[in-house]
């Protein structure tokens, strides 16, 4: 599925982006392009390399360090389901103007409330 994801110049200035290290920022980014239409993404580290690292050979245990950062900072929620590993963008909808959204493959998040 073709996607279109807007990074605003005020997202490298955003006190929660700058705190983050250089690689978790690209990661965030990537993260931003993997996401779904509703900012649902798979966020297993495997999914994450997959996706956003597909060159490069890095440890499972260094994306997972890089993703729980982004979620700690509360850039992103991470959620679980039947054992697998999701993730969120909550500030979603502030952010991204979807066209033609497609319905989420992906399961919901509990207690999906939007941050204003």
């Amino acid at each position: 599925m073709a996607r279109i994801r807007t990074i605003k110049p005020s997202f490298w200035s955003d006190l929660a982006v700058a705190r983050l290290k250089r690689d978790a920022r690209l990661l965030a980014v990537g993260l931003i392009s993997f996401a779904d239409d509703q900012g649902r993404f798979l966020a297993s580290p495997s999914a994450v390399g997959g996706y956003v690292f597909p060159h490069d050979e890095l440890p499972a245990k260094t994306i997972r360090a890089w993703r729980d950062e982004i979620a700690n900072a509360g850039l992103i929620r991470l959620y679980e389901v039947d054992g697998m590993e999701f993730g969120w963008w909550p500030n979603w909808k502030k952010h991204q103007r979807i066209s033609h959204p497609q319905a989420s493959q992906l399961p919901p998040p509990p207690m999906r409330e939007e941050v204003a």
